[in-house]
């Protein structure tokens, strides 16, 4: 397959990786639906918008031609119908290539009774650390055609394989469309094309320990005058007040989500200032990045981190959290798992909060993100992009979708999948409900190493005291060496 790159502009993908919120469809549990009568298709309802759920059976309470609020069919997939049933190969011998080590057993599992329902056929995981495969991935599937179905991430990452001609359209995939919620696609989109299928969603925003809050009489910062209060408090009780695991790239930038997202004063000013920074016609002493940066500084000081935060990795952050140490782990929803792992009485404590970092109302309340976006490789042989796509069709069935979930304590982009068998699953689900920025940290498009990298160690640096001015002025200079200017 061929891909007319010339059409494709920085601006599209921009475009499609920017969307505010979940869909009023994925806030509200049948539980939520008041005091209402069982929902019946075409009966009688009271609230515009009451929903229950994201089943590709769930009822939205609309009003008809009549004008008469009436419980219709929620249409949660691109195209209204049920999910399509996995596609049957026979033979052949592909490789699957991801970051997510923690979830290889769970593939081990799925591949296993791929293989057993599909005789002949056999895949195998190829597994790189996430940072590795930031940097890596490319250059190791452009070259192993072998590599017939792999996740990308959002922004740079997918463009990458994009722009080199890896991705097959999958537009005309039903199990894609069928089977994914329609608000999940968005990232694996370009120019109306499906690209790929984003297999997580996520929640990017910091777990707290509800039971410790509630011992400690502590309330939920909801300001940023709050979360400042807060870091003393919990340091004066001898809690580290945030895990923040600087030191690992991957997640100790998941924090930065958080700092981009009332940042500005709309998403379309957002994304036009990042999109400067990686032109180079503005640098990190902007008024806005300095307001960024100060921030990182402002918890610094107030002793919101670790000591010696910069060498303080995604090790140690969920091992303090787990144990007790710390109050609030700046992570995820995909982090829960590391979590309890190493204390499974964590299990059930755990709930989500949006760091909110302005004292003006805030535009967004939260972040999500839908990636691990899988595709099939446009230059396998024909055969393995058979077997690579009755392999994606299996991954997104519903049942194996629950199962990979509730497994790793990881919400899908997958219709039909209960989480009722993981309370952590069902506790972080309430973020759902507030107004979400789709993670901004991936509006950055050009190779990481350019300037998002360079863009995070200058914030960690700013969290641990450095002078802003001249910081702020010596990472600029780095950023404009990277860029050739």
């Amino acid at each position: 397959m061929k891909i007319n790159n010339k059409s494709h502009s920085k601006l599209s993908f921009r475009l499609g990786v920017v969307a505010s919120v979940f869909a009023a469809l994925l806030a509200t549990s049948l539980a939520a639906v008041h005091a209402e009568t069982t929902p019946v298709l075409g009966q009688r309802c009271e609230n515009e918008g009451s929903n229950t759920g994201i089943s590709s059976t769930s009822l939205i309470c609309v009003k008809d031609k009549a004008g008469k609020l009436v419980w219709a069919r929620v249409k949660v997939n691109s195209s209204g119908g049920q999910p399509q049933p996995a596609i049957r190969v026979s033979g052949g011998t592909i490789e699957f290539h991801h970051w997510r080590g923690e979830d290889q057993a769970y593939f081990d599992k799925i591949i296993s009774q791929f293989q057993a329902a599909n005789p002949g056929t056999t895949v195998k995981q190829v597994i790189l650390d996430s940072t590795s495969y930031a940097n890596l991935a490319y250059s190791k599937i452009s070259t192993n055609p072998k590599a017939a179905i792999f996740a990308t991430m959002r922004g740079a990452q997918f463009k990458q394989f994009y722009d080199g001609g890896l991705l097959r359209d999958l537009s005309s995939e039903r199990f894609v469309t069928n089977n994914i919620v329609k608000s999940a696609l968005t990232p694996g989109i370009v120019d109306g094309k499906i690209y790929g299928a984003p297999y997580q969603a996520l929640f990017n925003n910091p777990l707290y320990n509800a039971d410790m809050f509630a011992k400690k009489g502590w309330k939920v910062p909801t300001n940023f005058t709050q979360v400042l209060a807060f870091c003393k408090t919990a340091k004066a009780a001898g809690v580290i007040p945030f895990a923040w695991p600087a030191a690992t790239r991957g997640n100790g930038g998941q924090i930065f989500n958080s700092f981009l997202m009332n940042s500005a004063p709309d998403i379309a000013t957002l994304t036009k200032n990042i999109a400067d920074l990686e032109a180079g016609t503005t640098d990190l002493t902007s008024t806005w990045f300095k307001g960024i940066a100060t921030k990182y500084q402002q918890m610094g000081d107030a002793g919101c981190f670790p000591p010696n935060v910069s060498g303080y990795n995604d090790t140690v952050a969920p091992s303090d959290f787990a144990l007790g140490k710390a109050a609030i782990y700046p992570c995820g929803t995909f982090c829960m798992a590391a979590v309890t792992k190493v204390n499974p009485d964590m299990a059930g404590k755990m709930k989500m909060m949006g760091l909110i970092l302005t004292d003006d109302k805030p535009i967004y309340e939260g972040i999500t993100n839908n990636t691990f976006i899988l595709s099939v490789n446009a230059k396998a042989s024909t055969k393995d992009q058979q077997v690579a796509r009755a392999f994606m069709s299996y991954l997104l069935q519903p049942s194996v979708a629950q199962y990979y979930g509730v497994a790793s304590s990881q919400h899908t982009s997958v219709v039909n999948a209960d989480y009722s068998a993981n309370v952590d699953l069902l506790n972080t689900s309430d973020i759902m409900g507030k107004k979400l920025l789709l993670a901004p940290r991936f509006l950055f498009l050009l190779p990481q190493a350019k300037v998002r990298d360079v863009v995070e160690d200058a914030l960690i640096a700013a969290a641990t005291g450095s002078n802003l001015t001249t910081m702020l002025a010596d990472k600029s200079k780095i950023i404009k060496q990277n860029l050739g200017k």
